[in-house]
């Protein structure tokens, strides 16, 4: 087994987040980790998510795969549970823009000593990549836990495609926003989307050939229709249904970006723009 492929490196990525809420309820959502790169060449590690998948918290925890002792390999269905600093999240300045970025630098080293996890480099985002092209349609892939569910025998998340159902170069209704065609579920919420080629892709003149791997997005709600039936026999007479409409709504990468340089500017830290290539390589390590 390759681990060191595109795909299983998103896979690891990924953190399941539960959220014991103040009021008592418990809920369930996705987060992603990502290394955001400072100008003075330092890391931070960030856990992304929604505003929504962490309000409320009493206590909130991110669920990963634990590390093999000595080995940098998972020990998969072995899970380990870390506590988040929730007080620390900080949100996206706009309340139309449901992102949300914990730091997790007081607790990175246990993290990495203990949990088999791989942070996405900054560099990584769509508006960090050099001459970034993308078509109106693109196919998109993102990783998470829709409606809780994960492989309870390895721990690992669920893969999704689809396609932008607008496109990535318009922010739509105003909105650093874009819908995608695919099954969002609650508990997606937080997920990663990505544009992950393995093979040929699009360039504005014609087709390019290798891989190609973007953070382009974050999943944030899943659009509904809300429709009223008749019923033959009921004291009332219309039931209200909603009907799954297949679109997700998803926050860009800049969006991200900001979120990002929102939680920087409180300690006085700087993003480092890092242009290159058109797609950003990997993570190798934890």
């Amino acid at each position: 087994m390759n681990l060191n492929t595109p795909g299983w490196q998103l896979l690891f990525s990924t953190a399941r987040i539960v959220n014991k809420k103040k009021s008592g309820a418990t809920t369930s959502g996705t987060g992603f980790l990502l290394m955001a790169e400072l100008e003075n060449d330092r890391g931070c590690p960030l856990l992304v998510t929604n505003k929504h998948v962490v309000e409320d918290a009493e206590t909130l925890t991110a669920h990963l795969i634990t590390r093999k002792s000595g080995a940098d390999e998972p020990d998969f269905g072995k899970g380990a549970e870390v506590d988040l600093p929730s007080a620390r999240c900080v949100g996206h300045p706009s309340p139309r823009v449901d992102v949300a970025v914990i730091p997790l630098a007081p607790i990175w080293d246990a993290i990495v000593q203990h949990c088999f996890t791989r942070a996405l480099p900054t560099s990584m985002l769509a508006t960090e990549v050099e001459d970034f092209y993308v078509d109106a349609i693109e196919e998109i892939t993102f990783v998470g836990y829709p409606n809780g569910n994960y492989d309870r025998k390895h721990l690992t998340p669920i893969v999704r495609r689809g396609i932008t159902a607008t496109p990535l170069d318009l922010d739509m209704d105003g909105d650093p926003a874009f819908l995608v065609d695919g099954s969002v579920f609650g508990g997606s919420s937080g997920s990663p989307v990505f544009l992950l080629n393995e093979g040929p892709y699009k360039l504005p003149d014609g087709m390019a050939l290798g891989k190609r791997v973007a953070l382009v997005g974050i999943i944030a709600a899943t659009k509904v229709r809300h429709a009223q039936l008749p019923l033959a026999v009921a004291t009332t007479p219309h039931v209200k249904l909603a009907q799954e409409l297949n679109l997700g709504l998803a926050f860009n990468a800049s969006a991200i970006r900001e979120t990002i340089e929102a939680l920087l500017a409180t300690s006085g830290e700087r993003l480092k723009t890092a242009k290159g290539g058109n797609h950003a390589p990997l993570p190798t390590s934890g």
